[in-house]
């Protein structure tokens, strides 16, 4: 099994004024060996109620915490939400338009200073979810396959630039302007707590 991580995934949000992007990089081998059954079994659960790319994405995350939560995994300083969501979350950034061209936002700060609404976040972390089991479990020819399949079926796409990067490669869109030029403006951490007991990462993944 090996975690791919240059595969990194962009999940476009509409809204009125235009798209956001989550980018999300892949967990590490450390993490997965760490939350390895618990990811097995949402992707075994998956498979077995035939969702794959049709509905897995919407449904993933409730899968995994659903699952986590029947083996008494979910909570506390070592479970699942703490751990393996808040390590997904770390690894995430919001890339959206702003004063000064694109930002860079880590998704935890995005969540608490309330950038995203509920359903952003649900269809993001499920996205995501869904994406960690395909790329942790499936041999890399099925894997990408079904990421493909992803990408057709939810927009999303993958790439090997990391968010900041990202960010650059899109024309500069702003509150008052969009422009051919790019730029992008980082967002520094507010030092909140991501739930593990540390404050959540700035710097872009």
């Amino acid at each position: 099994m090996r975690i791919d991580r240059n595969l990194n995934l962009v999940i476009p949000l509409e809204r009125e004024d235009g798209p956001i992007y989550i980018h999300s990089t892949p967990i590490s081998r450390e993490v997965f060996e760490r939350y390895y059954l618990v990811i097995a079994k949402t992707f075994a659960s998956i498979h077995q109620e035939g969702l794959t790319v049709i509905a897995g994405p919407r449904v993933s995350y409730l899968m995994l915490r659903d699952i986590a939560q029947k083996s008494g995994s979910w909570d506390g300083p070592g479970g699942v939400q703490a751990g393996l969501i808040n390590e997904m979350r770390r690894l995430t950034n919001v890339v959206m338009p702003g004063e000064r061209g694109w930002h860079v936002v880590p998704f935890q700060n995005a969540i608490d200073r309330e950038m995203l609404d509920d359903e952003e976040v649900a269809e993001a972390e499920g996205a995501i979810v869904f994406f960690t089991c395909v790329v942790a479990m499936h041999r890399k020819a099925v894997a990408m396959a079904m990421v493909d399949g992803l990408n057709d079926l939810w927009g999303t796409r993958t790439t090997s630039s990391n968010s900041t990067e990202f960010a650059g490669s899109l024309p500069t869109s702003t509150a008052t302007e969009t422009s051919a030029e790019a730029g992008v403006a980082l967002v520094p951490s507010t030092g909140r707590s991501n739930g593990t007991g540390r404050a959540a990462s700035s710097l872009p993944s």
